[in-house]
């Protein structure tokens, strides 16, 4: 294949496939209800409870300096965090000190943060390597709410496992709320031991006799621990980490890493549709983290620009496995054939997997997907409706037509090609097509942001 030059794009409208409604709310804003940018087909094992609408994040630093705006219902300052009197800082990233009750004190929200975003600080002045959350699989988690700060804790901050080891302690705060889906809400929380921010989505258990009775509801909830088996070990710069797991009577709780900035689709709503380089650079970071879960067994399912969190340094992270699944042979077509996912963003082979079955290069059409809302600016086969577009595909065969103000170079449109190749077995890999020389970023290119 020959190199061409990367055609420039037209200037861009606004982001303009189906946004979600958006209603004012306190600081950061988020939007009301799940995702409307897509119309998922479903069998009872995806629900929209999983689909997460996520909210631009602001960067931690300044989360830290204006803590009361984003923690509104918390006494910063009254002492409730348990801490040694000596020994170990609960900053300590990977092993908070187990403290006893004999040498504890306590230390405020507010203390706990400001000491993070210092000793934070200095590693990342001496040592800029990607930021290690505390993982708090195995620990026990207790949220620190509003009546439990008004009040003295008589707990101690050590539990014993059966054999008699100390079993770390992490409190933790809820704050605003970032993400919303009809079941599920994501919120900034702060990991109040190690003064670590972090995300946390939850889900409301069933606990009346009609919430019990909602096949819906109890799927979410089933999905979710799943979800969490799934990816606790986990560990790659491209995909979402996640740090913990916790059921109360009330919610069940997955801990996740934060990131700040948004999703790819919110930051094409914002600044319409990607410069060719930068399309390129997150394309690329996508199809790394698709190859570590795909050498994992894990197939996602739901790759689409509202499921691919950006940091502000222009880092791509893949988000929300709601509907994921682990398989022992991901190259196997005949591993699944229910239909799940989002039918804009669907391969054709899942609209019509009853007959043969799917394997991970579903994910590859995806991958095609989301690189054309890049290059575009629309969501995939946009102006159709959902059944519309699950005709075309079983009758016709074909990928989502460019529109025609967006002209592409010989090796983008390769790629597309390749993505949108009918028959699975023709798509590459995610390993191979990272190597795809449309991939290739210029020479010295470093992401400045969105122009």
């Amino acid at each position: 294949m020959s190199k061409t030059p990367p055609v420039s794009f037209p200037a861009p409208p606004n982001y303009i496939p189906e946004p979600p409604s958006v209603r004012g709310q306190k600081r950061p804003h988020v939007a009301s209800g799940a995702s409307q940018r897509g119309q998922d087909v479903r069998t009872s094992r995806f629900q929209d409870g999983l689909d997460f609408t996520w909210a631009p994040r602001p960067p931690p630093e300044d989360v830290y300096d204006r803590l009361e705006e984003y923690f509104p219902e918390h006494d910063l300052d009254r002492p409730v965090i348990d801490v040694s009197s000596g020994g170990s800082s609960p900053t300590s990233a990977e092993n908070p000190a187990v403290v006893s009750h004999k040498y504890r004190h306590k230390r405020s929200i507010r203390h706990v943060a400001e000491e993070h975003k210092k000793t934070a600080s200095r590693m990342e002045f001496q040592a800029p390597l990607r930021k290690r959350n505390t993982k708090l699989w195995g620990s026990k988690l207790e949220e620190v709410t509003t009546q439990q700060a008004r009040a003295e804790l008589s707990s101690v901050t050590q539990d014993s496992s059966p054999g008699g080891a100390a079993k770390p302690i992490f409190r933790w705060v809820r704050g605003e709320l970032i993400g919303k889906g009809t079941y599920g809400k994501v919120y900034l929380a702060l990991n109040a031991t190690t003064g670590e921010m972090i995300a946390v989505k939850q889900v409301e258990m069933p606990r009346t006799a009609s919430d019990k009775s909602d096949t819906r509801q109890v799927t979410v909830v089933e999905a979710l621990k799943l979800e969490s088996e799934t990816l606790k070990d986990l560990d790659h710069p491209n995909i979402v980490q996640y740090l913990g797991f916790e059921e109360t009577p009330t919610f069940l709780s997955i801990f996740l890493e934060y990131v700040p900035g948004g999703s790819i689709a919110s930051c094409l709503r914002k600044h319409g549709k990607f410069d060719d380089e930068v399309s390129k650079s997150f394309t690329g970071q996508i199809l790394d983290g698709l190859e570590y879960l795909h050498k994992r067994g894990i197939l996602h399912r739901d790759l689409k620009a509202d499921n691919i969190l950006v940091e502000t340094s222009g880092v791509c992270k893949i988000s929300d496995f709601g509907i994921s699944k682990r398989t022992d042979d991901i190259n196997m077509a005949e591993a699944y054939t229910s239909m799940q996912g989002t039918v804009f963003w669907m391969a054709p082979e899942v609209i019509n997997s009853q007959q043969r079955g799917y394997n991970s290069k579903i994910d590859i059409w995806s991958v095609g997907c989301v690189v054309y809302e890049m290059w575009t600016g629309q969501r995939p086969w946009s102006g159709q409706e959902a059944m519309a577009v699950l005709l075309h595909l079983y009758q016709t065969k074909q990928g989502p037509p460019l529109p025609s103000d967006v002209q592409l170079s010989s090796l983008a449109d390769d790629f597309r090609q390749r993505c949108f190749a009918m028959d699975p077995d023709e798509r590459p890999t995610a390993a191979v097509l990272r190597l795809h020389p449309y991939l290739e970023l210029q020479p010295g290119w470093t992401f400045t942001g969105f122009k």
